[in-house]
């Protein structure tokens, strides 16, 4: 899910939480899920920063 846009992957993690709400899911798929879960959320965090990062640098020339 690497080209997934931000929204695509918030969407990811969703679906992923409810599938870790299920309560006859092995501790092994459970601990996979979490891992992906987590490898989704730091790579739409990356993308998040990048993208305030460029708004910041666009407000600042706007401004000289």
């Amino acid at each position: 899910m690497e080209s997934a846009t931000y929204e695509q992957k918030l969407e990811a993690v969703k679906a992923l939480i409810a599938e870790l709400g299920k309560s006859d899911l092995p501790l092994d798929k459970a601990v996979g899920i979490f891992k992906e879960a987590r490898k989704l959320l730091d790579e739409a965090g990356k993308m998040l920063e990048t993208a305030e990062a460029e708004y910041e640098e666009l407000q600042s020339g706007e401004q000289s």
